[in-house]
């Protein structure tokens, strides 16, 4: 009798260990699996950011002043900011949008712009995102206007289906500033080749609307004779394009490099 008894406890005991194993066997290719999964996802993701780098294109950015000696028009430090997706730094038709354009429209200030769009979009350490300022001539050894002859130059590295957009002041106004259109430059084109050349037919001469308009070149709450910075009268208008004025000369390009 006990021996039976004994036979049986190592038998049960059998059951339990062979139980255990089958377990075992079944769930060690549910991780086998999933460790396989998340190996293909890292692989498909580094191969997807190696297809970026290699469509990865610098690209310079020229903005030159091509009036004559004792032109009106004069360039201010501006501000460009780098996206996935098209980013304005104002919108046509609505009043400004508080994010610092009002000091780079009417003090030639674009830090205050590129620190609130950082800010604003989570900092430098975004995927595909960058802001930044532009406020030495080429040329220049610090930081300043580009007057008649100067010009600014930055660069940028994008990938297809990114843009840029930035502005500069004309200094000879109360709020006016060039930029693109409200969707910035898309720098490649619908074949995913990069754009190239003379740009200027993209840019436009734009007014803020934060302070009264006076004469170009002639009014004391300019930024070239004014007391201090936003010492004009306040307008609270809409940001518009600036009409029947073509009292200036500027030339933008773009240059891709190989």
């Amino acid at each position: 009798m006990k021996t039976r008894k004994a036979l049986f406890g190592m038998l049960l005991a059998s059951v339990f260990v062979l139980a255990a194993c089958s377990q075992a066997t079944e769930v060690a290719p549910e991780d086998a699996m999933e460790a396989e999964s998340s190996e293909e996802a890292m692989e498909e993701e580094q191969m997807l950011d190696e297809e970026i780098m290699d469509q990865q294109t610098t690209f310079v950015i020229r903005i030159e002043n091509t009036s004559p000696e004792g032109g009106l028009t004069v360039l201010a430090p501006g501000a460009y900011e780098l996206n996935d997706h098209p980013l304005s730094f104002f919108t046509p038709g609505e009043v400004d949008l508080g994010l610092g354009l009002e000091a780079l429209a009417e003090d030639g200030d674009p830090s205050v712009l590129a620190g609130s769009i950082s800010e604003m979009m989570g900092g430098d350490e975004m995927a595909g995102f960058m802001v930044s300022v532009f406020n030495t001539p080429v040329g220049a050894e610090s930081a300043g206007p580009a007057g008649p002859g100067a010009a600014y130059e930055f660069s940028v590295d994008a990938y297809p289906g990114q843009y840029l957009t930035l502005a500069t002041m004309f200094v000879q106004s109360n709020d006016w500033f060039f930029a693109p259109g409200e969707e910035g430059l898309e720098l490649f084109n619908a074949e995913g080749l990069p754009i190239s050349g003379d740009i200027t037919d993209l840019f436009f001469l734009w007014n803020a609307g934060t302070e009264v308009d006076q004469i170009p070149g002639e009014g004391a709450d300019q930024a070239p004779r004014q007391a201090g910075p936003n010492t004009g009268e306040i307008e609270n208008g809409l940001v518009s394009l600036v009409e029947g004025f073509t009292n200036f000369q500027i030339l933008v390009t773009i240059t891709p490099q190989s």
